[in-house]
């Protein structure tokens, strides 16, 4: 939790350790956070994309076609996810992009 110092100008903030950060210091710092995030979380949802693409290829493998449809199903709106988390981290990095 970061509490604003009073009077500070430019304005200041202070974490509950102590360190005290200018709001644009601060800025740049939870941006980097944000984007490193972004990038964990679209790996973990390629990753699980991916396994449950594998799932379902097993389940066609095993004569289950309405478990590999379901797999399928999910495999897609796993990749949806991706794709949107994607288009966000390059539209950070580049705002023209859309």
């Amino acid at each position: 939790m970061l509490s604003a110092l009073k009077d500070t100008h430019p304005t200041r903030f202070r974490c509950q350790v102590g360190h005290a950060y200018t709001a644009d210091a601060l800025a740049r710092e939870q941006e980097g956070q944000v984007d490193e995030a972004m990038r964990v979380a679209l790996r973990i949802i390629e990753e699980r994309a991916e396994l449950v693409r594998r799932m379902a290829a097993d389940g066609r493998r095993a004569g289950r076609p309405a478990v590999a449809e379901m797999y399928e199903l999910r495999a897609t709106e796993y990749r949806e996810y991706a794709d949107m988390i994607r288009r966000a981290v390059l539209q950070s990095l580049d705002p023209a992009i859309r």
